[in-house]
């Protein structure tokens, strides 16, 4: 395998890694910032408070988008396997 092959199969890898986490992270600071700003109106200084609404959130969007996310890691997948013949020297 040459430098050229691994160095885009790696900048794949993480393009779709990226691409996959995106929605969830998003989903976390979204929620993250508005408890955030909740509790700095209020002054409810409860470290917890912020770990269930994230969690809940970030669960209902993965639920959501799993048959995405299923969808982008298979198509990689197939590709690269399809390739593997032409990955040696």
């Amino acid at each position: 395998m040459g430098y050229d092959i691994a160095t885009n199969l790696g900048r794949e890898t993480i393009i779709l890694t990226l691409t996959l986490i995106a929605p969830l992270i998003g989903t976390a600071l979204v929620i993250g910032l508005i408890i955030g700003v909740f509790q700095a109106v209020t002054s409810i200084q409860e470290q917890t408070l912020t770990f269930l609404p994230k969690l809940l959130a970030v669960f209902g969007v993965f639920a959501f988008s799993l048959p995405w996310l299923l969808e982008k890691m298979s198509v990689f997948t197939s590709q690269l396997l399809g390739n593997l013949s032409s990955y040696t020297y």
